[in-house]
């Protein structure tokens, strides 16, 4: 008996509840003083058969175990989290307002009699009202009042009776409710169009600015890029949300730069000598669009037009109104072109969108760079308090994320008469007029729509799912290790399984966000947990929704033809002390898995994602010092404590 007291202090929190089945039951001599421990870790599990890990289950064993009529001792089974999930659930608001179009200028209401007629979500379409030529605003579609499925759509009681000048005020439907209600509408735009509206630059002297997504590297590369865009095109390569990834040491910024060249060369078609530049910015905190801008002034000047191109929801619209709003823009059209529509949803710009480039004369890159010198001194002030803060708070991963301001060395819009002034009469400017005479020979930066990669998983999920997959912060790995014919899910997006490994385990991390939940259980019962589980907060992504026909139209998970082959070398050298990760899985839009095998030793992967899609092994991993950001391994768990997702070291 005074041995099982000293064995209840020594365990931690989460294996207290076990050990009342050690006092009260009889221990099998055959079995280790650990055997033992790990059975009555295991014990926890007993309402989840066959499964081995949940970080679902895991992280919220707390909260639920404070719960009067929930036991302490294991978890509670599946349809007690269900209730529990569903009382704790926002209550659901309605997917669309009813009276959404009162909020344009120009809606007069219906009449008494016709408001029984009008359908609240799409107005009243007119197909004999002919398309105006006017570009919406968010998305570049023409305005029209035919179809809601078709894009530019607004209903015929905005439409009706409004002049050009009124109409580029407005923006569509969709725009409309992706920017107030974050809420997509269907439209039909087959693939064709996108590629069609971008083989338009094909002949023309312009500079293409491909931005690529960090977290889908090289899923978010499109294969046929090159042959649209010509073999000769000049490239200004950009990877975007650079602020997310975690950093592993000092260098990590060369080391990813490095790692994005030699995929884009890889998977883009390109060859090396097209890329004139490689930049890593964030188009959402600032970060690296100053030394953007001041590249192109040096390397691209005022030859010709310049081009945001990318697959979908990699940033562009977001990167085209930062830059609308700095230097490389006309200070006058600021405040006339309008701000593409950015959101979750992919494909949200359908046609080109396109403001004025600033001329970068000798005088104004002197004027600019006086101001960026100007603000060196604060600038650094400002990075080393971060850093500070960052050391001094573990939970202070904001002040580890990259950030950046944008500023502006020309404000003075001489070219702008007052719009209320009595000589310019009574309408106001409201818009850009591209034929007025200086603009005439002027360089545009266009803002294009994203074409879909065919690795690219996003189509198949809804708004709140993508919502999910999302990052927000910076990305903490999360590490686990499995042994042969165990298997691990990434929520329902993808499926790991290890087929083969001649050592006992295998370290993987996985560069998800947090949200996203994981479950390891035996490879043999993979399907049947895959199953029972889809649908419910142990796999989260894809939601199951108010009914079970989102679950029906989910195609599953299927596994690619040919297995992962993966080698681990020898120890590492002395003045290499520190292992690196052999490679990375990438999980197409999920993320990605970094794998750390044992010294010579040889595995083979099997990995399932809807549509086998977004599956590539990427070497050099692109967070090779991954385990400097994950703690000890829990006891008697499969999975390691998180740490910090940043540290400052060589």
């Amino acid at each position: 008996m005074l041995k099982t007291s000293c064995f209840i202090k020594r365990l931690n929190e989460n294996l207290y509840c076990s050990c009342k089945r050690l006092q009260n039951t009889t221990a099998n001599v055959n079995q280790s003083f650990r055997q033992k421990a790990w059975e009555a870790a295991r014990e926890r599990y007993v309402n989840y058969e066959h499964v081995q890990y949940s970080s679902f289950l895991e992280h919220n064993l707390a909260p639920l175990g404070k719960m009067k009529h929930l036991s302490p001792s294991v978890f509670p089974p599946l349809h007690v989290l269900l209730e529990i999930d569903r009382k704790m659930a926002p209550q659901s608001i309605p997917p669309y307002p009813k009276n959404w179009m009162e909020d344009y200028e120009f809606y007069a209401g219906g009449s008494e009699g016709d408001s029984g007629l009008i359908d609240s979500k799409h107005g009243t379409p007119d197909a004999t009202v002919s398309p105006s030529t006017v570009p919406c605003n968010g998305c570049g579609a023409h305005l029209h009042c035919a179809s809601s499925s078709m894009p530019g759509y607004i209903p015929s009681e905005i439409f009706k009776g409004r002049s050009d000048l009124e109409l580029r005020t407005i923006t569509c439907q969709r725009c409309h409710f992706l920017k107030h209600y974050n809420i997509a509408l269907d439209v039909e735009v087959p693939a064709s169009a996108y590629v069609e509206t971008i083989s338009r630059i094909q002949d023309k002297f312009a500079l293409a600015i491909i931005i690529v997504d960090l977290l889908d590297l090289p899923g978010s590369i499109w294969p046929g890029m090159q042959q649209v865009l010509g073999a000769k095109r000049p490239v200004f390569l950009v990877g975007n949300k650079v602020d997310l990834l975690p950093r592993d040491s000092n260098s990590y910024l060369n080391h990813v730069q490095n790692c994005l060249k030699d995929q884009f060369v890889q998977h883009g078609g390109f060859d090396a000598l097209n890329i004139k530049n490689v930049s890593l910015i964030s188009a959402k905190t600032g970060y690296g669009i100053e030394e953007l801008i001041t590249k192109l002034h040096k390397i691209w000047q005022y030859k010709g037009d310049v081009y945001l191109l990318g697959c979908t929801n990699v940033g562009k619209s977001t990167l085209f109104n930062i830059l609308l709003n700095s230097d490389y823009c006309r200070p006058e059209a600021s405040e006339l072109v309008h701000k593409a529509t950015t959101c979750a949803w992919p494909g949200t710009t359908l046609q080109m969108l396109k403001f004025p480039i600033l001329r970068p004369s000798d005088m104004r890159v002197y004027q600019r760079f006086k101001r960026l010198l100007s603000e060196r001194a604060q600038r650094a002030s400002l990075e080393k308090l971060r850093r500070d803060q960052a050391r001094d708070s573990p939970a202070a991963t904001e002040s580890a994320q990259l950030i950046g301001h944008v500023g502006r060395t020309f404000e003075q819009r001489t070219d702008v008469y007052d719009a209320f002034a009595m000589a310019a009469g009574t309408k106001p400017i409201t818009s850009l007029n591209e034929r007025q005479k200086e603009y005439r020979q002027a360089r545009w930066v266009f803002d294009t729509p994203g074409v879909m990669q065919p690795d690219q998983i996003t189509p198949l999920l809804t708004t709140e799912e993508l919502l999910h997959l999302q990052p927000t912060r910076m990305l903490k790995p999360r590490a686990l290790r499995l042994a042969p014919n165990m298997s691990l899910f990434v929520g329902g997006l993808a499926r790991i399984d290890l087929i083969e490994l001649n050592s006992d385990w295998a370290k993987l991390f996985v560069f998800t966000a947090d949200i996203l939940p994981l479950l390891v259980t035996d490879t043999v019962q993979a399907e049947a947990i895959y199953k029972r589980y889809l649908g419910t907060p142990l796999l989260g992504v894809p939601l199951p929704g108010e009914d079970q026909t989102r679950l029906n139209r989910w195609p599953g998970l299927q596994c690619q033809a040919e297995d992962i082959v993966v080698q681990s070398g020898g120890p590492v050298a002395k003045e290499r002390s520190e292992k690196r990760l052999n490679c990375d899985i990438t999980l197409s839009s999920a993320g990605w898995l970094g794998l750390l095998l044992p010294d010579n030793s040889e595995s083979v992967w099997r990995v399932w994602t809807p549509q086998a899609a977004g599956v590539y092994v990427r070497q050099p991993s692109l967070i090779p010092l991954a385990n400097r950001l994950v703690g000890k391994r829990i006891r008697n768990s499969l999975a390691y404590n998180t740490s910090k997702p940043f540290v400052y070291r060589k």
